[in-house]
């Protein structure tokens, strides 16, 4: 993965006026890739983790201003309970590793979607994580969770 990011971002960095503002990813296929290699789905998904790490750093040092990653959607509830688990675990624990990173390299963290949802203890993990970031200037980083788009309809709705 790095080989690729690595070249993306040396393109990019030769026409700094083709930057992107805000790019937006939709984290999907770990548990098929891990499966291509006759890992369980969990393998996929802490590959995924090692991958975000590149793209935010990659973002961040071509100047993206706004990175969105669309990391957990409300349907991934329908997931057997042990992947959930795992995911919920796997959120809180990488959230809890990076902060420091993040405020090192000062990236601002985000959340969007039904937060109030999460289950406490993961939710707390990224109410913390966003609070120390707060005043960082530098790319903002915001993670869609527990979100869906006719979700976002509906809540929109009946804001009016």
């Amino acid at each position: 993965m790095t080989d690729h990011i690595e070249k993306l971002k040396d393109k990019i960095l030769q026409n700094k006026e083709s930057i992107p503002k805000h790019i937006a990813i939709i984290m999907d296929g770990n548990g098929r890739w891990a499966a291509q290699r006759n890992k369980p789905r969990t393998y996929g998904h802490e590959a995924g983790v090692t991958a975000v790490r590149e793209v935010v750093r990659a973002a961040s040092d071509v100047g993206v201003k706004y990175l969105t990653l669309y990391t957990f959607s409300i349907q991934n509830w329908s997931r057997p309970k042990d992947e959930v688990s795992a995911l919920m675990s796997l959120l809180s624990r990488t959230t809890t590793n990076e902060i420091t990173e993040l405020i090192k390299n000062d990236v601002k963290l985000r959340t969007i979607g039904h937060i109030h949802s999460l289950p406490t203890v993961r939710r707390k993990v990224l109410e913390l994580a966003v609070s120390k970031t707060r005043n960082n200037k530098g790319l903002i980083l915001t993670l869609a969770l527990n979100y869906g788009g006719r979700t976002e309809i509906l809540d929109a709705v009946k804001a009016l």
